[in-house]
């Protein structure tokens, strides 16, 4: 064999060796890309669940909240539904949207079925509480401040009947 020859196989295969390091490069640059933006998610959905809970367990600053926005109606109507004070119609809103946040933290991270079977489980069985539900429905944190494609997630799992998704 002559050294030409063993050059040209020597260049091919340093050829083909940068191109299956790039390809590499790239999967990994793609993953800490993914990895990144998770963590962005849920570092956000950690601040808004911590003053969901602030919320819910400070009356002060849940009525500064409820005053300095004008929304005093609707935890007023919360509470005539429930037969409940005004104060535990807040307290009761702002827990709940702590797990509203919480759930759309997962699912905007979920990566797998198990994850994501897990979810409608939790969904399917916390949001049919009627409180809940008034929540979902009527809060002015809870849809209009999340994700479109969450909310039509758990409106389409609240849409199916309770046989239904317990078969799934």
């Amino acid at each position: 064999m002559n050294w030409e020859a063993i050059s040209a196989i020597g260049e091919a295969i340093g050829a083909l060796a940068v191109i299956i390091t790039l390809a590499y490069l790239a999967s990994q640059v793609r993953y800490a890309r993914a990895t990144a933006n998770d963590t962005n998610r849920l570092t956000r959905v950690s601040g808004v669940r911590d003053v969901m809970l602030a919320s819910a367990t400070n009356d002060n600053l849940r009525n500064s909240i409820t005053v300095g926005y004008g929304i005093e109606h609707y935890y007023e109507g919360f509470a005539q539904a429930f037969e409940i004070s005004a104060e535990d119609a807040g307290r009761l809103d702002y827990i709940n949207l702590y797990y509203f946040w919480l759930h759309w933290g997962q699912f905007a991270s979920s990566n797998s079925e198990k994850d994501t079977r897990e979810l409608k489980r939790q969904i399917t069985s916390f949001y049919r509480i009627p409180q809940v539900r008034y929540s979902w429905e009527n809060s002015p944190w809870a849809r209009p401040q999340l994700d479109h494609a969450f909310v039509e997630f758990v409106d389409g799992i609240l849409s199916e009947s309770p046989v239904a998704q317990g078969d799934s």
